[in-house]
């Protein structure tokens, strides 16, 4: 696709079908921040919007940005509260990578504009908008936040590089870890549901298993489904650890979205916690990473002590028994009020 300076004006399109289809049709190539990470990408997006269906919390104000017919800009945007988000997370805006510099960056001045006209009764103040993974905000959208004078915040995460190896992979795994991982080893049995194995029979002992330790906090059978079509997909993989009496012990949620293998879901039975029943599932699932091909595995954020409840940061800190690695992840606040 060829833009010239000489196209039609752009323009905001905002009817449903044509957002949605829009939205069905983007090609990642074309778009490359659309779904480059499962957090910000397809898998959260649909996710998330079975969440809101089971329980509506988040105004739908999807568009796109088009230059003829052709879409240049997408921008899957709900509300809430004031805020403009992608159903509570930061909104991954997706530009077309042929867009020259001026074009582009007229594309996002017009959707910003277009985000603080939605609903004046809401009083909308800020958006909140997906910027970078990694150290520099240099990112299309990082540079049109800069341009819109937004508030940044960056996210820690703990990441490991697949493409090492497991011999440097294990090296940098906690030493406490090595002898909790060599017990999941011997004492679970693995069995794994991804688009070699379709096991759907397999597969629902996760949400089945999910449900009884999650108890009220459990997701009806759509929001699995969105699981369920990624992994189909091969986009992904559900492990599951049976301990040798044939009980489940253990259930791992991997989604894959560009170069990233991301940790989903983890479901562990606190009634074992007296077995170190969670180290060798998640090391498990780094492994079969790297053999689907994904360069990096983001087991998610890290919470600084004060900043989380004390769950989360102890989740944290589990996680960060994997790798000595981390990456920053950039959201960024654009004012929308006068």
């Amino acid at each position: 696709m060829e833009f010239r300076a000489d196209m039609p004006e752009l323009q905001i399109v905002t009817d449903p079908k044509r957002v949605e289809a829009a939205f069905r049709d983007a090609d990642e190539r074309d778009f490359p921040d659309w779904n480059s990470h499962p957090l910000s990408g397809q898998f959260s997006r649909n996710l998330h919007a079975e969440i809101n269906r089971e329980k509506p919390m988040h105004k739908l104000c999807a568009f796109c940005v088009v230059d003829g017919d052709k879409p240049v800009l997408m921008a899957p945007a709900t509300y809430r509260n004031r805020v403009v988000s992608m159903y509570g997370l930061p909104m991954a805006l997706a530009a077309h990578r042929d867009l020259g510099a001026k074009r582009r960056k007229h594309a996002f001045a017009i959707a910003f504009e277009h985000l603080a006209s939605l609903d004046q009764a809401a009083d909308l103040k800020f958006a909140l908008i997906n910027g970078c993974f990694g150290s520099n905000p240099k990112t299309a959208t990082d540079l049109a936040c800069i341009d819109q004078l937004a508030a940044a915040q960056s996210h820690i995460h703990a990441v490991i590089d697949t493409t090492e190896g497991e011999k440097i992979i294990h090296r940098e795994v906690r030493a406490s870890y090595r002898s909790l991982i060599n017990w999941g080893r011997t004492q679970l049995h693995m069995r794994y549901v991804n688009a070699k194995s379709p096991d759907r029979a397999l597969f629902e002992q996760m949400p089945t298993f999910h449900t009884h330790i999650a108890g009220a906090g459990a997701h009806g059978n759509e929001y699995w489904e969105v699981y369920w079509n990624e992994i189909i997909a091969g986009r992904g993989e559900v492990s599951l650890g049976f301990l040798n009496d044939g009980a489940l012990a253990a259930g791992t949620a991997v989604i894959d979205a560009g170069d990233v293998s991301y940790y989903a879901s983890g479901v562990y039975d606190r009634e074992k916690f007296d077995k170190p029943i969670a180290h060798y599932p998640v090391y498990d699932s780094i492994l079969r990473a790297s053999q689907r091909g994904t360069s990096l595995y983001d087991l998610g954020e890290v919470f600084p002590s004060g900043t989380a409840d004390k769950k989360e940061v102890q989740i944290g800190f589990f996680k960060k028994g994997f790798t000595g690695a981390f990456r920053l992840r950039t959201t960024w606040s654009v004012p929308l009020g006068s």
